[in-house]
């Protein structure tokens, strides 16, 4: 076992030699300060107040998201307390949702969500998208998620209604899917709970079903349909896969939604096109008039001359107003957000309008100690995870990259140890010990494996040499690639 690793392990540095291992820009400073602007324009013969700050998304020290009360979607909160429990450094109020519910459990968003490529709210409207090259555009979306369930020798798809979405408890035709940013426990009567995680059905009940981490939780509604032509085909142990799309409605395309986009959020309705207004509310799917024709205070996601993502509010006006503000302000993109008693900003510390209402999410940007990381593996992006950049030493997800070749690990609590096992290679990893174990064998390691947020990173470079991986970086992106059989 000894012989073969120190073969493997000499392979893999001549692999790393022979690449020229490109290693992240160690100088890469921490973000600066994200300035409050403010101007006065001209459109439509009045003057308008516009406060907004810019975004760079190449920045590898922010990311931008969306955020939900911290009881999850459907419930609400002070924008200030979405704020502080998501460490947020710019916020801005984010899609329409239902306001004026009585029941303040019941108030749902109304427009899509995605974050780190991963649904939290399906949808289909005029949307904020960035995408994992951490270009943004603001163009018609649609989100798709599907089950392939395998059993046997035949395969049956589960289409959901909808992801993280209510439909009433009155319909028991309803398929709906849910994650943990619904709740972390889906206990809704009159349905079958089908639990899938790791690829596999893993239980089906009619009790109350905790939602896995990194799983799913599919109410079945309990109609003549769904129990005599759904749930028939649908078993413990069946395996599962899953396919989560976005349909760009701009362009047509239909895309992986984990392996090209990051964020998006819908609201609308569209306002500028390059450079130009660009207002058609039929086919933005609008007929308020508090939209349509009401003056009020705005807000507003936008994308400048430079690509950068730029986030700001309007004193009261129309929504045509805004549109030819933002122009004269220099946007080549740009989309509405909810508005009214729901508009708030706040840069840097600093609350630059508060709604006059609780809110059910919000759009933010986090800025990192840290610069971020990006992870693909044999060309299959790692959505879940960023890796990071700690003293000069690039730290990858272990679950993420393990996870997508096929590695068996397991994780002992008790004694705070990481084995792992593909193929010929074993290995064995520790918490805050900078020394590794592979294949019985002692080595040194750059940086000790760490946990965040109750996930274990580890060093790029011990991945690169004991899979014998040829390593790739990206500058532009701050992304590692991995490519290995």
């Amino acid at each position: 076992m000894k012989k073969l690793w120190g073969k493997q392990a000499a392979a893999a540095a001549i692999i790393v030699l022979m690449l020229g291992w490109i290693a992240p820009d160690p100088t890469a400073a921490a973000s600066g300060s994200l300035p409050l602007q403010s101007t006065v324009v001209q459109a439509n013969g009045k003057s308008f107040t516009i406060q907004w700050t810019t975004i760079d998304l190449s920045d590898p020290h922010l990311r931008v998201m969306p955020v939900t009360a911290a009881e999850g979607i459907g419930h609400v909160e002070s924008f200030a307390a979405m704020i502080d429990h998501s460490g947020a450094v710019v916020a801005i109020n984010g899609t329409f949702f239902d306001a004026y519910e009585q029941d303040e459990s019941l108030r749902h968003p109304n427009g899509l969500l995605v974050e780190s490529g991963s649904f939290v709210r399906s949808g289909d409207n005029v949307s904020l998208g960035i995408r994992t090259d951490k270009s943004a555009l603001i163009h018609r979306l649609e989100t798709a998620l599907t089950f392939k369930v395998k059993h046997n020798k035949s395969v049956y798809t589960v289409s959901p209604w909808g992801t993280n979405t209510y439909y009433g408890d009155e319909d028991l035709d309803q398929v709906v899917a849910y994650t943990r940013h619904f709740a972390e426990r889906i206990d809704r009567t009159g349905g079958m709970k089908v639990i899938i995680e790791n690829g596999r059905i893993t239980k089906m009940t009619e009790q109350a079903a905790d939602v896995p981490e990194q799983g799913y939780v599919i109410f079945v509604g309990h109609s003549s349909n769904n129990d005599s032509n759904l749930l028939p085909h649908l078993h413990e142990g069946d395996e599962v896969e899953v396919e989560a799309l976005i349909v760009d409605g701009n362009s047509g395309v239909t895309e992986s939604l984990p392996q090209s986009w990051d964020t998006a959020m819908g609201v609308g309705p569209k306002l500028v096109t390059d450079g130009q207004v660009d207002i058609d509310y039929a086919r933005d799917g609008f007929d308020d008039p508090r939209i349509t024709s009401t003056a009020n205070t705005r807000s507003f996601v936008g994308v400048d001359g430079n690509g950068h993502l730029v986030m700001g509010t309007l004193s009261a006006a129309t929504v045509a107003d805004m549109a030819q503000a933002l122009v004269q302000l220099g946007l080549r993109e740009a989309m509405n957000m909810d508005g009214g008693a729901s508009s708030g900003l706040y840069v840097e510390g600093a609350m630059k309008r508060t709604p006059g209402r609780l809110l059910s999410n919000a759009l933010i940007v986090k800025r990192y100690e840290d610069p971020q990381v990006q992870v693909a593996v044999n060309g299959s992006f790692v959505n879940e995870f960023r890796g990071f950049i700690k003293e000069d030493v690039t730290m990858v997800p272990f679950r993420g990259i393990f996870e997508r070749i096929g590695a068996d690990f397991h994780w002992n609590e008790q004694e705070r140890v990481l084995t792992s096992k593909r193929g010929s290679i074993e290995l064995v990893l520790r918490p805050d010990v900078p020394e590794a174990t592979v294949n019985g064998k002692s080595i040194q390691l750059d940086q000790a494996p760490t946990i965040v947020d109750g996930h274990i990173y580890i060093p790029l470079r011990f991945v690169g040499e004991t899979l014998g991986a040829k390593v790739g970086w990206d500058q532009g992106l701050y992304r590692a690639t991995l490519d290995l059989k």
